[in-house]
């Protein structure tokens, strides 16, 4: 442990700068710790001399808070040599002022989740009702206040997808992925309601970008591969159903699919199991056991 003169200096300041932004267990922490290092140190002379000043009105501007002033009755004094047992009583008000802070952050989450269940209730009742006016307004307030809790946006798209409100779905499908680009539910959510609403090549588009941002997906592969094959783009088709055999080797689909491309291709159904297959069917084949 960094005992110098700079360190235990340093952790004051801190103190000092959390104190200011009323972070007061951040301070206290800091304030302990730097009477932790100068009690384990040795710091002599014009050092030592500057330190306690600063200790002195470290300890001088948390008196100043009203809370603290309680905490610490009859009220707390820097006093020269003391350093341990002041550090133990400061983090002994950290602790229970710690615990304090904990309970009331769970009680603030739970009234949080609390609403956020009454919204969603409240929107989904509307929705069996076929109230979609009054549906919408309670799902915009749950995107507006809760837009940043992990899968609640997807859970309201596809609560408007169940209800048939595609083009709301969309849009919570998008905004989902825009606030947590790493749920990969959205983006496959988003691709069908894309396909709903005959927009196949922004599926696609979304689809694609799934697949660069998660690497392959066998639902995504080898919707992609069906869209490619309609379009006869055999080798984009035969590409994702590669893809797909690659993470299930015994999808009959897929198998399918890629013996259409590589029909179409090669002239061989079976010529993409070959390395390095040509028109006619040549290559050399790759046995692989499906």
């Amino acid at each position: 442990m960094d005992t110098s003169p700079k360190n235990v200096r340093e952790h004051i300041a801190r103190s000092k700068f959390f104190l200011q932004r009323k972070e007061i267990l951040k301070s206290l922490r800091s304030l302990a710790l730097a009477l932790e290092l100068l009690a384990g140190g040795q710091i002599f002379g014009r050092e030592r001399i500057e330190i306690d000043s600063l200790l002195d009105e470290g300890i001088r501007l948390l008196m100043e808070q009203e809370a603290l002033r309680r905490a610490f009755a009859p009220g707390l004094v820097y006093k020269k040599g003391q350093e341990r047992e002041m550090a133990a009583s400061i983090n002994r008000v950290a602790a229970a002022l710690e615990s304090v802070l904990d309970k009331a952050r769970l009680e603030e989450r739970r009234s949080r989740l609390a609403e956020l269940d009454e919204l969603i209730l409240g929107g989904q009742a509307e929705l069996d009702q076929k109230h979609p006016l009054e549906a919408r307004k309670l799902f915009r307030r749950v995107a507006e206040l809760f837009g940043d809790e992990p899968g609640v946006l997807v859970d309201v798209g596809n609560r408007y997808m169940l209800a048939g409100l595609v083009a709301e779905a969309q849009e919570c499908f998008q905004k989902s992925i825009e606030a947590a680009p790493g749920d990969m539910r959205a983006f496959g959510a988003l691709a069908q309601c894309h396909d709903a609403l005959g927009e196949g090549e922004k599926a696609e588009e979304v689809m694609r970008a799934a697949l660069r941002r998660f690497g392959p997906v066998e639902a995504l592969n080898l919707r992609l591969a069906k869209g490619a094959l309609e379009r006869r783009k055999w080798d984009e088709a035969l590409l994702n159903a590669q893809a797909v055999l690659t993470l299930n080797p015994q999808s009959q689909e897929a198998q399918r699919l890629a013996a259409a491309a590589s029909q179409h291709l090669y002239g061989d159904p079976q010529a993409y199991l070959r390395e390095n297959p040509r028109p006619g069917g040549q290559g050399r084949e790759i046995n692989i056991d499906i």
